[in-house]
């Protein structure tokens, strides 16, 4: 589904084309304090959200922060420094909210207090690979635990997002692969293409969804199945099940449970 045009616009935009210049969004240099989680656990109904973008180097997380924040083909002018931080006020089912994408995973290493800054901050967790680079595939479960151990909420919204869709010749991990993955861990999936901005606008706001609906959920569900301490320790013998031995045997049971993993409007 693709994001209703912004600045209160009619009729739909293509998630393949660039926002024009009128609709660029301010960009802020640097996070001077990204350790600041937010006041209240999943935000409130109107925002802020904050969406952290992790994952390996080089899968395309910058690529599609520029996006979010309308830089012309996803990426930074060769006139201005790269940014890190987009905000953007936009209207998803007909409601307004504001949405800050942070790309600053790469800028610290595995543990650092950066990292674990993002941990704290993030309502929502945008987790990229790429489906041409298998080993950034394979890190995802490492990463997704991560993610769900050091966030504050119980069940923050991950989105796995396998990027470079485009590169048919060289993909290495298939759709169906993603989302079997997205199936076993929990999240949702969604394949996106940053050179074509493909399923690009979809992907925020999806984010925005999955945020809205952990927020109004009644109180005492917070979670899917069993407490935290085993639902991790499941987690992590799943996925490496799943990795030794690409793809699942039961491929039945993947089939049916993976046709709401890419529905980014429903838990």
């Amino acid at each position: 589904m693709a994001l209703p045009p912004l600045g209160g616009l009619r009729g739909p935009r293509r998630g393949s084309l660039p926002l024009p210049s009128k609709h660029q969004l301010r960009r802020e240099a640097a996070v001077e304090e990204p350790d600041s989680p937010p006041e209240s656990p999943g935000g409130s109904p109107g925002g802020p959200y904050r969406v952290v973008l992790a994952g390996e180097s080089g899968v395309g997380k910058t690529a599609l922060a520029s996006i979010f924040g309308g830089l012309p083909d996803g990426a930074p002018r060769e006139d201005e420094h790269p940014a890190d931080t987009y905000e953007r006020r936009l209207s998803v089912d007909e409601e307004h909210t504001t949405l800050i994408v942070y790309d600053i995973w790469d800028q610290g290493e595995a543990g650092s207090w950066l990292q674990e800054s993002c941990l704290q901050t993030g309502d929502a967790f945008l987790l990229v690979f790429s489906v041409t680079d298998r080993r950034s595939f394979s890190r995802v479960p490492q990463t997704l635990l991560r993610l769900r151990e050091g966030s504050p909420h119980p069940d923050p919204p991950v989105i796995l997002v396998g990027n470079k869709s485009d590169l048919a010749r060289s993909r290495e991990v298939s759709l169906e692969e993603g989302r079997s993955l997205a199936v076993m861990l929990s999240c949702k999936h969604i394949e996106t293409s940053a050179v074509l901005h493909h399923n690009t606008r979809e992907l925020f706001e999806g984010a925005v969804r999955q945020i809205r609906l952990r927020h109004r959920r009644p109180a005492g569900d917070g979670g899917r199945g069993g407490g935290p301490g085993g639902r991790r320790e499941s987690l992590t013998k799943k996925a490496k099940r799943f990795l030794s031995s690409l793809v699942p045997r039961n491929g039945r049971f993947f089939k049916q449970r993976s046709k709401s993993c890419n529905d980014l409007s429903v838990l």
